[in-house]
Order: C-alpha cells, then sequence, then structure tokens
C-alpha cells in the first residue's frame, strides 16, 4: 500500500509541477548519485566558464523525524493530494514504531514521532 500511495503522490505532484525539476529524492530514475553527479557537472561547467562557485550544504536527513505530523499533513494537503489520501497517510503513521536490522541484530524499538 505503501508504494500505491507513494506513487499516487509522485503523480500528482509531478503533473502540477509541484516537484522542483533539480529534485533527485522521491522520483524513479533519480537517485543520491545522479544529484552528485548533476552538482559536480554545475560545478565544472561554472568553473569552466570562469565563475566563483560558492556551496552550502546541509544534511535533511533527520528531516523527517524532527517535523510534526500534523505539519507535514497540512502541507501535503496543500499541495492538491486527495483528502482521503491525507487521512490514510495520518493513520499510517500513529502509533507507528520503528527499528533497523544491522548484521542480524535490531536495533531497540523508537516510536515514530507525531
Amino acid at each position: 500500500m505503501e508504494q500505491v500511495i507513494a506513487g499516487y503522490l509522485r503523480h500528482v505532484w509531478e503533473m502540477s509541477g509541484w516537484l522542483y525539476e533539480g529534485q533527485h529524492g522521491f522520483r524513479p530514475g533519480y537517485s543520491c548519485k545522479s544529484q552528485v553527479v548533476m552538482v559536480c557537472q554545475d560545478i565544472a561547467d561554472s568553473l569552466d566558464e570562469g565563475f566563483r562557485t560558492d556551496a552550502i550544504i546541509i544534511d535533511f536527513s533527520k528531516a523527517f523525524d524532527l517535523v510534526t505530523h500534523d505539519r507535514l499533513l497540512t502541507k501535503i494537503a496543500a499541495t492538491g493530494v486527495d483528502l482521503l489520501v491525507v487521512v490514510w497517510i495520518k493513520e499510517f503513521t500513529l502509533g507507528r514504531s520503528h527499528r533497523v536490522r544491522v548484521d542480524g541484530q535490531l536495533s531497540e524499538e523508537v516510536r515514530v514521532t507525531s
């Protein structure tokens, strides 16, 4: 079901032009690697043209864990997503926890923020 919802969100956001063309996460055919290649190419092109290049790099890896789900759901609803899908996502996040398996060892469960 998660894949169906993710596919629906991608479709709505692609059709509405909501996703920035340089967005590499959450899109088929794009990845962290394609993002790095694009950034490196942009820097190389700028240097070739004699432009000075500055870079600011921000790590958003924990962004989903830090934002309240109510705020996230409000933003998702504002992008034109069907409200029934927003309700489904809300119900999916209620009372959730996760843990990670590394080399056969499970981490302690951590409650997903709400």
